[in-house]
């Protein structure tokens, strides 16, 4: 029971708050403002002898603090009669507030902040904050995804290993999960890695796919890398690669914006890619080869203008590597040979 009228009165203001909120509740650090913000004084705790804001909610009927998905507390309104009251302000209330976690916010703790930036959910999506996720984790299950997870992206029954192309694949095209965090990856797949710190992941890889497709190489020659040497690293990824016992597919690099049309960049480029070819005959590395250059440039007609665009996008994006007809080209180019490969058991 209420020791004062007051008190029962300062219930009910926080109770509307809760329920003008949303249905998941409102975070403790944000009740207050809520209750501020409405009444023009805070929340008196104190007067109703109690030391801080949490113990006093707590002894409030229907009021509950329980934890999201991030640990943070999250108060709760939870009463069957007032049912049909969550109905009508879910429909009328006056304002909305929405708010979504960032990723730097999840790096720090997850406190959430009025003045961030945030991403909109799609109309129809929603996110339970309060959803206990501790309640169905299963390290065992979850180890067991987490290292099925580190395979992908997938393409035609090989693992892919590369930098930004396949990466662009795998978020853009395959539907993999890409987070925001730099530098954006997925499984061995990494923006901005180069051939040297891709035989290093290999080396680190507790488990390799028994087919794997590779393009490398772009970073390299960004940062001013002679070919020679590219030539010498690749050789080192290979050769750790069979010792996985993993058959070796390798894709030339193609036509990118990042190059600028640097005359430079593209003769080594040239020699690189030249080198790759000569894999494909190589007794002791035995890789099969997909000149994917030659590929764009049967089709620089079509492509020419398309690429121009893309250039142009890709002073402002970085990330951009491929323009929606280039991935079209790639994949299609991608899946008739690999699928070759795999119907002769290469």
């Amino acid at each position: 029971m209420y020791s004062t009228d007051s008190e029962k009165e300062v219930a009910s203001i926080i109770t509307s708050c809760i329920l003008s909120y949303g249905g998941d509740g409102i975070p403790l650090g944000e009740i207050q403002e809520e209750f501020e913000a409405l009444c023009g004084y805070p929340i008196p705790y104190k007067e109703f002898g109690f030391d801080d804001l949490s113990t006093f909610l707590i002894t409030l009927p229907n009021i509950y603090i329980i934890k999201d998905q991030f640990r943070n507390d999250i108060v709760i309104e939870h009463s069957p009669k007032l049912h049909h009251i969550k109905q009508l302000i879910s429909k009328q209330r006056k304002y909305k507030r929405k708010y979504q976690v960032e990723e730097n916010e999840i790096l720090n703790q997850n406190k959430r902040s009025r003045t961030a930036s945030v991403k909109s959910l799609p109309r129809g999506a929603s996110i339970h904050s309060s959803f206990n996720v501790r309640n169905l984790n299963d390290s065992v299950r979850f180890q067991e995804f987490n290292r099925l997870e580190g395979m992908l992206p997938i393409l035609y029954k090989h693992q892919a290993l590369g930098d930004d192309f396949f990466v662009d694949l795998a978020d853009k095209k395959l539907g993999c999960y890409v987070s925001d965090e730099e530098p954006k990856k997925c499984g061995m797949c990494e923006v901005g890695l180069t051939i040297a710190s891709l035989t290093e992941k290999v080396e680190n890889a507790q488990q390799i796919a028994p087919r794997v497709v590779i393009m490398i190489g772009m970073n390299d020659l960004l940062m001013g890398r002679n070919a020679n040497n590219m030539i010498i690293d690749l050789r080192k990824l290979v050769s750790e690669l069979k010792k996985k016992n993993t058959r070796v597919t390798i894709v030339t690099l193609i036509p990118s914006p990042k190059l600028k049309m640097n005359k430079t960049l593209q003769i080594r480029m040239d020699i690189f890619n030249k080198s790759v070819i000569e894999y494909g005959t190589d007794f002791e590395l035995q890789c099969n080869i997909i000149d994917m250059n030659k590929i764009f440039e049967m089709e620089i007609k079509s492509f020419k203008k398309d690429f121009d665009r893309l250039e142009k996008t890709c002073r402002n994006d970085q990330y951009r590597v491929f323009s929606d007809y280039g991935r079209k080209i790639f994949l299609n180019a991608l899946k008739t040979c690999l699928r070759e490969q795999v119907n002769h058991g290469h």
